[in-house]
């Protein structure tokens, strides 16, 4: 199986089975060449992240649907013609019609052909419509999903963060500062430079992060910049009695074990044992001791741990993950308007779980890598309506577009000392 037939079969696995990129390409890639494991990769995320646009240039002029998987042949042929001009077009001609005729006995292969040809023959097609249908095809967002938007952010900021969605994200690391310092490594190795909104970041200018010297001795991990802002506005100190919700694969953990200076204790949860593993692993790999992992249900665990009983919670809560389409495009082709609505219930689940856990005068940070206030802003004030010991100190959202980041937000609150329920008369 050639490059493109490969890229199609990961294509179909992703999009039709609701595989996980970046999961599928771990394991599919792996007998090939670099230069092919390069050119796969552009395919496959560049066709996921056009997906929309794509099916605008070809769909009107196919006379009969097509199969679901003879669709994403379409797709990924268009995306090569459309954004990828080193390769000529009669390669990417043939290869598709080649690669149709070994599916469904070949009874496409000449309608691929048909397509392609027009569409190299006509050209792009103009995209029609109200302000908003042109943003959505244009940037491949659903339609649902920007006028949410448009609602909760205003029309400029929905259209940055669309746009920004179309970028290629910067390589982001945080500095394991148990093992080293920024300055040391932006001393030895050139091609890291500093970041632009955590203090322990830095920006890996190509290539593969995990192949460095730096990763494979635990100096750095990879993390966005917008997540780090996380750890440090819980703001941990040595010795504290510390629970982080919603821990895998550890990645905030092992900052807040950092801030910690590796002294106290941090109770990692998580719903699945293979994820409380993935903790255990960074652990190890960063040289963190403090943090003890556990399997456990974020949104029951007040039954587990004993009332305030730890001095700072961090609930990084499962959410719909809107802020991070731009590192995570299958996020884009999976996405249904009613996802949210299951999740705004979980989240609200594990807040009202931690709440008893945390001392007087504690903080709890919730944050989501999501762009969405129903999640956000609409879940903080919810809780903060049922739980009058609670005060909101900061809410914050940081916009992708603003620090070349993921998208996410935070809120801090702190339980005051005392709190004197008035009885309704």
């Amino acid at each position: 199986m050639n490059a493109r037939e490969k890229c199609h079969q990961i294509l179909c696995e992703i999009m039709l089975n609701k595989q996980y990129a970046n999961l599928v390409l771990r394991k599919e890639l792996n007998n090939f060449s670099d230069a092919d494991k390069a050119l796969m990769t552009n395919i496959v995320y560049g066709t996921m992240q056009n997906y929309l646009y794509l099916r605008y240039q070809w769909e009107y002029m196919a006379d009969k649907k097509m199969p679901k998987d003879m669709g994403i042949l379409m797709d990924m042929s268009l995306y090569q013609l459309i954004f990828m001009d080193k390769l000529p077009d009669y390669a990417i001609v043939n290869e598709s019609v080649e690669a149709a005729k070994k599916l469904h006995k070949g009874h496409y292969a000449s309608m691929i052909n048909a397509l392609l040809r027009r569409f190299i023959r006509d050209g792009l097609k103009e995209v029609e419509g109200s302000e908003i249908e042109k943003l959505s095809i244009l940037t491949s967002h659903p339609v649902w999903l920007i006028q949410m938007w448009n609602k909760q952010y205003g029309y400029d900021i929905t259209k940055k963060i669309c746009q920004d969605n179309q970028k290629t994200p910067r390589l982001a690391c945080r500095v394991n500062t148990l093992k080293t310092t920024k300055e040391k490594i932006l001393f030895d190795n050139p091609r890291f430079m500093e970041g632009k909104l955590s203090k322990d970041a830095l920006i890996y200018d190509s290539g593969n992060i995990a192949d460095t010297k730096e990763y494979l001795s635990g100096q750095i991990t990879i993390q966005d910049e917008a997540s780090q802002c996380v750890a440090l506005l819980l703001d941990p100190k040595e010795n504290e009695r510390i629970l982080d919700a919603c821990s895998a694969p550890g990645t905030k953990t092992t900052h807040i074990a950092q801030l910690m200076k590796d002294h106290g204790k941090i109770v990692a949860l998580d719903l699945h044992e293979h994820r409380v593993s993935l903790i255990e692993n960074s652990c190890r790999r960063l040289s963190v001791h403090c943090v003890e992992a556990r399997q456990m249900d974020a949104t029951n665990c007040q039954t587990y741990f004993e009332k305030e009983s730890f001095d700072r919670i961090l609930v990084d809560a499962p959410c719909s993950g809107y802020g991070v389409m731009k590192r995570k495009n299958d996020i884009k082709v999976h996405m249904e308007s009613n996802d949210m609505d299951e999740i705004i219930q979980i989240q609200k689940k594990i807040l009202e779980s931690v709440s008893s856990l945390l001392k007087q005068n504690g903080v709890l940070v919730y944050s989501t890598c999501t762009l969405n206030k129903k999640e956000n802003e609409k879940q903080i004030e919810a809780f903060l309506k049922n739980h009058e010991e609670y005060e909101c100190l900061s809410m914050r959202t940081i916009f992708p577009f603003e620090f070349d980041c993921d998208g996410f937000f935070m809120a801090k609150l702190i339980k005051k000392q005392c709190c004197v329920s008035s009885e309704k008369i």
